[in-house]
């Protein structure tokens, strides 16, 4: 796997700070009202959030200080992952430094890990979403029906490597 410092690395950009994720940092990013009403949707999501911190395969990047955004990366495979990003407040108001830093952390993980594939699901009615995983190299692939857990219908994308 991948540690906070190498995501730090990869991104490279000033007051930007990568730490391991916990639970909490959910809470302090300032979900927007989709993924606030997506996580109400999720009987068990504090269950779900701890065993993603113990997995040790999510991080919390840090905007001067404070937290911005959640990320992780989910094991398929030797050479498939699926990638997850929860946005806050502060990472949306600094779009472009949130945007430039996806773009070289989905640069640099492929070779890093070895991949073939990077996977991302997106929900078909945030279209900014859309916009931005095409900006990212991701190409969609197919439409999940009901796929989410509010029962909406969601995208699949892929970056190949």
């Amino acid at each position: 796997m991948v540690t906070a410092a190498e995501i730090h690395r990869m991104i490279n950009m000033r007051h930007l700070v990568v730490l391991p994720f916990v639970p909490q940092h959910v809470d302090q990013i300032g979900l927007s009202s989709d993924d606030q009403h997506m996580f109400a949707s999720i009987p068990d999501i504090q269950n779900r959030l701890e065993h993603v911190s113990k997995a040790k395969t999510a991080w919390t990047i840090f905007y001067r200080g404070k937290p911005a955004l959640v990320m992780g990366l989910e094991y398929k495979w030797d050479t498939n992952y699926e990638a997850w990003l929860v946005p806050g407040e502060l990472s949306i108001e600094h779009g472009a430094l949130l945007t430039r830093g996806a773009r070289r952390f989905f640069d640099k993980i492929g070779a890093k890990l070895g991949l073939l594939r990077m996977q991302i699901v997106v929900c078909v009615d945030r279209e900014k979403a859309v916009q931005w995983a095409r900006f990212l190299k991701f190409e969609r692939e197919g439409l999940m029906r009901r796929y989410g857990p509010e029962g909406k219908d969601y995208y699949m994308y892929a970056r190949t490597y």
